[in-house]
C-alpha cells in the first residue's frame, strides 16, 4: 500500500458452498476491513480452473510452470496486487481444500522467481477456519502450515478465526464468531502500511 491508498483485501474461498460458513466469515472480515478503511474481494477457488502442479525440475532456479494455461496466473495476479491475502478454508480431512491446496502447490513453480518472492514480501496473511470437530485446536491443520508460509515469505500472520460449525450457514447463528471475524478484518486493514 502507497500513500493514502486504501488496505485491499483478497479471500481465497476453498469451500465450494456460496452462502457457507466460509462464506459467513468472509463476508463479516469485509466489513471489519471496510470499517477500517479498506476493501476487499472474495474469490471462489472453486469457480476457478486451476490445475494442479505439473512435474517440475529440481532446480528451482529453471523450473516452468508447465500448466500455465489455466487460472493459476490470473488468481496469483490478484493475490499479489492485495495487501492482505486470506485464506478462507475450511478443514477437510485435517488439511486445506484441494482447491486452495492446488493454488498453492503452484506456487513451486515459482519458487525463486522474483515474482512470488518479491510479491508475497510483508503481505499480511489471515485465516478464517470453519471446521466440524470440535475440538478448539482443529484449526492447526489449516494455520500451521500458513504460519509456515508467511515465515518463507518474510510475510505478516494478521491472525486467524476458527469455528466449530458442523451444518451451512450455523455460523449466522454463532454472532461471537461473526464478531471475531469482524475484528480479524479490522486489525488486518488496521496492519497494513
Amino acid at each position: 500500500m502507497m500513500g493514502d491508498q486504501r488496505p485491499t483485501a483478497i479471500i481465497l474461498i476453498g469451500s465450494p458452498r456460496k452462502g457457507g460458513n466460509t462464506d459467513l466469515l468472509a463476508d463479516a472480515f469485509l466489513e471489519g476491513l471496510r470499517e477500517a478503511g479498506g476493501e476487499g474481494e472474495k474469490v471462489f477457488v472453486d469457480d476457478l480452473n486451476i490445475r494442479p502442479i505439473g512435474p517440475v525440475v529440481d532446480d528451482m532456479s529453471v523450473r516452468v510452470d508447465v500448466r500455465g494455461d489455466d487460472d493459476f496466473m490470473a488468481t496469483l495476479e490478484r493475490v499479489l496486487t492485495a495487501d492482505i491475502l486470506v485464506f478462507g478454508a475450511p478443514v477437510y480431512w485435517q488439511g486445506l481444500p484441494a482447491q486452495l491446496k492446488a493454488f498453492v502447490d503452484r506456487w513451486s513453480c515459482y519458487y525463486t522467481n522474483p515474482l512470488l518472492v518479491e510479491g508475497m514480501r510483508g503481505k499480511v496473511f489471515a485465516a478464517l477456519v470453519p471446521h466440524g470437530a470440535p475440538d478448539p485446536e482443529h484449526h492447526e491443520w489449516v494455520t500451521r502450515p500458513i504460519r509456515v508460509w508467511v515465515e518463507h515469505f518474510e510475510a505478516r500472520w494478521a491472525g486467524h478465526v476458527s469455528v466449530a460449525a458442523q451444518r451451512q450457514g450455523l455460523v449466522a447463528e454463532r454472532p461471537e464468531a461473526l464478531q471475531a471475524a469482524r475484528e480479524l478484518g479490522r486489525k488486518s486493514g488496521e496492519t497494513v502500511g
